[in-house]
């Protein structure tokens, strides 16, 4: 044998070790009982401690620890990194990611630089992975999770990250009336919010009131409020200085000094990683240049990150990120047909620019990579069965009056005009290559463009009766009249709308389309202040475990019945629903408690089956494949990745992992 491979041998044996528990993975649909974790987390340590001295850094990284500005890296790795293996190929070092975002809501910065919880979703999404964790251990029913952290990993300004920060965000941020609100996936039931114990440095316990099947799963998601890394955003050693129970009589100077109006308003403000860039980070690139500082954010490398590659180099690879930020995406097209874009999966993605960006990939050296999507509807109808007027709720709660309507709609005159033939019609459902949970009569159900059986519904209805303009009559002889409201910043929404309201028409039905900024439309919504309304709905895939809204009302988004969901709730203007929600409503609890996958495949098919009977909604098309662009020169980035809002592409597929050939993009 060579001393080349034997080298080889020597370097990646001890990283292949950590690879396998750092791998251990979470079926989506309910945890997988592992017991032999721990135990390889035990064989782990020694087998990491041989290995030091295989790790590797980028040059420019090295040269601050000769200069004695920085500590070796086997100092700043834990004793157990997370080694994740390329999708192509090991990489090399150097380059600047160029990319781009909006001026508010950076959902594309949390899901690249950002996408690093406690757990992550694996990149095919099969399931979850332990990520910031090292190991868990789940009780049988559901209730108990144990978390082992990494030993030694650090903050990127070098300060252990260990259980003290996780009790912080707990005690200190998600109890406290001023601050964060516990995060979804740390509640059972209704309210009752998770206790969180200290065992040791590394390992705490999360108690749930009642089973949480889907907790694992939530800490993998992404969200621009509350999102999965809630538990780890919270340096304890540095927030501690913004809040009063640890700095009582500095705390006052420290706001006077930011101008903010309250001591919570600043420490909100320097809990945000992207407006804050003191803040320290476990993200690959940390934050340099913040929002509000120019027309770029720029994240640079944390010397601390503690993954690896499989021959023990540092990621990541790649030295900075740039993110243009604009608020007209024709900027960002005319960088990309310039070359100025290496990777992007948002804003200038559209089925407009795809032609365009066709013509100009060759010129620019880029290519296209597939986004599979998992929206379960583009455009959903949701008819409010709660309204306030009785007469409007008599004619909108009437499922013939909405069969008959879906019935009424052109769906492919709609795909080929709006959607530029990018679609299929199909009703708000999971997507038929979803299988476990595909459920046909809800998907295909009414979708048949036919005036006749349309007109004929109708008349069942109860409205067959017209004035004199042809308008049918409602229940209280008046002509039924109702507004869909339509966001302003989905034009796609508006020209879907319009559409409808004329085949609508035809059938006797007057209906307007009142187009409004987004928060207005959710500020109706919320308020029960609304007819029909437009939305976009993810779970056709994985993700309808996690947010089903469209068939059950179990999020304020449900504006088929925002009152039901209300008094799942307990909140005021709550109204006891039927007794096919109601079972509904108990489903979905079971959904979230069942620690057996079958049976909360089981619960979650009942749901959907009792919506299909209901028909809750119109749905008029899902989508064919998205796409992003990604440079020539940028590699392991996989040329298909799964394209759901809850997936949050492309952070499951390691960005610290991609890289340019030669370490240059240009």
């Amino acid at each position: 044998m060579s001393n080349e491979w034997m080298s080889g041998r020597a370097l990646r044996t001890p990283l292949a070790v950590a690879a396998v528990v750092s791998t251990v993975v979470v079926g989506a649909a309910g945890p997988m009982m592992l017991g032999a974790m721990m135990l390889g987390a035990m064989a782990l340590g020694a087998a990491q401690s041989a290995a030091a001295a295989t790790y590797s850094e980028a040059p420019a990284l090295k040269a601050l620890v000769e200069a004695g500005q920085l500590p070796p890296v086997e100092q700043r790795l834990p004793k157990n990194p997370r080694v994740l293996e390329p999708l192509e190929s090991v990489g090399v070092y150097g380059g600047v990611w160029r990319t781009g975002s909006k001026p508010s809501a950076p959902t594309w910065n949390l899901r690249t630089v950002g996408y690093d919880h406690m757990f992550h979703w694996l990149p095919d999404w099969t399931g979850v992975v332990p990520n910031i964790a090292a190991a868990f251990e789940v009780s049988p029913d559901a209730r108990v999770y144990t978390i082992t952290l990494r030993e030694g990993m650090k903050w990127s300004d070098g300060d252990p990250f260990d259980t003290e920060d996780i009790l912080f965000a707990y005690e200190s941020v998600f109890k406290h009336a001023d601050l964060a609100d516990f995060p979804g996936y740390l509640r059972s039931g209704k309210e009752s919010p998770a206790k969180i114990e200290k065992v040791d440095a590394v390992t705490f316990t999360v108690t749930f009131e009642k089973p949480k099947a889907s907790f694992l799963e939530g800490m993998a998601q992404v969200t621009t409020q509350i999102g999965g890394d809630a538990l780890t955003k919270y340096p304890a050693h540095y927030m501690r200085q913004f809040h009063p129970d640890f700095n009582q009589e500095g705390l006052d100077a420290l706001v006077a000094e930011s101008g903010a109006s309250s001591w919570a308003d600043l420490f909100s403000l320097k809990a945000d990683t992207w407006l804050n860039p003191d803040k320290p980070t476990l993200n690959a690139w940390m934050v340099t240049l913040p929002y509000g500082d120019g027309n770029q954010v720029v994240a640079e490398r944390n010397p601390y990150y503690w993954k690896v590659d499989p021959e023990g180099q540092q990621l990541p690879y790649i030295d900075r990120v740039v993110f243009e930020i604009v608020q007209d995406p024709e900027v960002l097209l005319l960088k990309a047909l310039a070359g100025e874009i290496d990777m992007i999966g948002t804003m200038l993605n559209t089925v407009s620019n795809k032609a365009v960006l066709f013509d100009g990939r060759e010129k620019a050296d880029f290519d296209f990579f597939e986004l599979v999507p998992s929206d379960s509807n583009l455009a959903t109808y949701s008819f409010n069965q709660m309204h306030k007027d009785p007469v409007l709720r008599e004619v909108l709660a009437n499922k013939d009056f909405r069969a008959g309507l879906s019935h009424a709609i052109n769906r492919q005159e709609i795909i080929d005009l709006v959607f530029i033939g990018q679609g299929t019609p199909m009703q708000t459902a999971v997507l038929p290559s979803y299988k476990p949970l595909y459920n046909e009569q809800l998907a295909k159900q009414f979708t048949e463009y036919d005036v006749d059986k349309a007109n004929a519904l109708l008349d069942k209805a109860g409205f067959a009766e017209r004035d004199s303009d042809g308008w049918r009559l409602g229940p209280d002889g008046k002509p039924i009249e109702f507004a869909i409201l339509t966001r302003a910043d989905k034009k796609f929404m508006a020209d879907s709308s319009l559409m409808v309201v004329e085949h609508w028409k035809q059938v006797g039905i007057n209906a307007r389309v009142d187009i409004v900024e987004r928060s207005l439309v959710r500020s109706r919504k919320n308020a029960n202040d609304h007819d029909v309304i437009i939305e976009d709905f993810p779970g056709g895939a994985r993700d309808a475990f996690l947010r089903p809204t469209p068939w059950v009302p179990m999020h304020h988004n449900a504006a088929y019945g925002i009152p039901w969901y209300d008094w799942q709730r307990g909140r005021e203007g709550g109204a006891e629903p039927p007794a096919h929600v109601r079972r509904q409503l108990e489903l979905w609890e079971e959904v979230n408690s069942l620690a057996d996958p079958q049976k909360r495949e089981e619960a979650m098919r009942e749901i959907l089956q009792i919506a299909a009977d209901s028909f809750y909604t119109i749905g008029i098309v899902v989508p064919k494949a998205g796409y992003g662009i990604v440079s020539n020169r940028m590699k392991n980035v996989p040329r298909t990745m799964h394209g759901s809002y809850w997936f949050a592409p492309p952070g499951p597929t390691n960005p610290p992992t991609y890289y340019f050939v030669g370490g240059k993009n240009g």
